[in-house]
């Protein structure tokens, strides 16, 4: 009954403080623990060909288990990738294979940036953090120069693009120091830095100085760092506070992509170091 009492005492706390929004994910959260979806009912929602969100939502459970990187959950990522018309379902099996797929997936998740859909797009964009495969570049540089679309999109594609010593890959995170968005041009500016080493501030006329004033036997990026993808962290809710039974939840941390090795840091546009300037 103590124990009862504090619950309900909690949630009244929580009544009084927090907004509705809140109190509904905190309510979700709370009925999820005490009763979690086995991994045979995700498995069989992951599958459930008549009902969308829970496609959705046994991909994301199964997505997140330990399990969730055996061969025969990636298969069915890259089938839905592939084959999935629901963007919400569609994005969470993108978000899936990012996670658990190889470089080779990253020529799945590439043509999804055109996708009608911006979640999917953004969600292509961010999982190609996380897949390496030089291909993308031709399908990442359109999307950080379209001034049309979404800035969550442009700066996930700025992000990814932080992976590829290629010199059209800087001409274009320097273009996009022009952009209206102040996330992207920070985005850009970050890509930069790794691809060169050099930290010069958001003026484009400032990097393309520098890149223009090389010597003409000077590796651009020789003094780049190592690209890691970002991770995402958040606080840890009053429910996980309280509850002391569960596990605290894990921490991904930022790591190489998927099919990353050290490659060889030369001009793209040939073997003619004045081609630079153009």
């Amino acid at each position: 009954m103590r124990f009862l009492a504090v619950i309900i005492l909690s949630l009244g706390c929580g009544l009084c403080l927090g907004g509705c929004e809140t109190i509904a994910q905190d309510f979700n959260e709370l009925g999820a623990s005490l009763t979690p979806t086995s991994p045979r009912e995700a498995a069989i929602d992951m599958f459930d060909q008549y009902d969308p969100d829970k496609r959705r939502e046994g991909t994301l459970l199964i997505s997140n288990s330990p399990f969730g990187g055996t061969e025969i959950y990636v298969t069915a990522y890259r089938d839905m990738v592939e084959n999935e018309r629901d963007p919400l379902v569609l994005g969470v099996a993108i978000r899936a294979l990012a996670k658990h797929g190889d470089s080779s997936d990253a020529r799945l998740l590439a043509p999804r940036l055109e996708h009608e859909n911006e979640q999917v797009r953004w969600e292509a964009a961010k999982g190609l953090q996380r897949l390496h495969d030089s291909d993308t570049v031709r399908f990442l540089l359109p999307v950080l120069q379209n001034e049309d679309e979404s800035s969550d999109v442009r700066r996930a594609a700025a992000i990814a693009l932080g992976q590829y010593p290629q010199d059209p890959v800087f001409q274009g995170l320097v273009a996009a120091l022009n952009a209206r968005q102040l996330s992207v041009n920070v985005a850009a500016e970050q890509s930069l830095e790794t691809l060169t080493g050099e930290a010069l501030g958001l003026d484009p006329r400032v990097w393309l100085a520098w890149y223009n004033n090389l010597p003409l036997d000077t590796d651009a990026f020789a003094g780049g760092a190592a690209y890691m993808f970002p991770t995402y962290t958040r606080n840890r809710t009053w429910w996980e506070q309280i509850a002391f039974w569960s596990a605290p939840p894990v921490r991904e941390q930022p790591a190489p992509p998927a099919g990353l090795v050290s490659e060889t840091r030369r001009s793209t546009y040939g073997d003619n170091p004045d081609d630079r300037s153009n």
